[in-house]
């Protein structure tokens, strides 16, 4: 399994597309995320599975751990995630992976205008 590096706080990932020759194919995304690490507010522009596999994140106001299972609608924004002391491992599985990279969100007071 290949390892690529995330976006800073340990995070790293390994990519698998269903099937190579279709850009739309459904893609898993398995993520190691750092102790302590965060992801900041955004979305992603087609439907996803995520699978806990081991450590706690927290989204919003809700914590998950290992067993807990997440299914977000494309387009559907939320965030922080963060990360609990142990580091967490999930596996994602998008819809379209030409559609699963991050969309950043902007912070609630400059979407409000201030």
């Amino acid at each position: 399994m290949e390892w690529c590096d995330g976006s800073g706080d340990g995070i790293k990932y390994a990519r698998f597309c269903m099937d190579e020759a279709d850009d739309h194919s459904p893609t898993i995304i398995l993520t190691k995320f750092g102790p302590g690490a965060e992801v900041p507010p955004h979305t992603h522009d087609t439907n996803y599975f995520e699978y806990i596999l081991e450590g706690q994140q927290t989204v919003g106001k809700t914590s998950f751990g290992p067993g807990d299972v997440r299914i977000v609608k494309s387009g559907t924004g939320y965030g922080p995630i963060k990360v609990g002391p142990q580091g967490c491992t999930v596996m994602i599985v998008f819809q379209d992976g030409s559609r699963s990279n991050t969309v950043p969100l902007p912070r609630a007071k400059v979407a409000a205008g201030g």
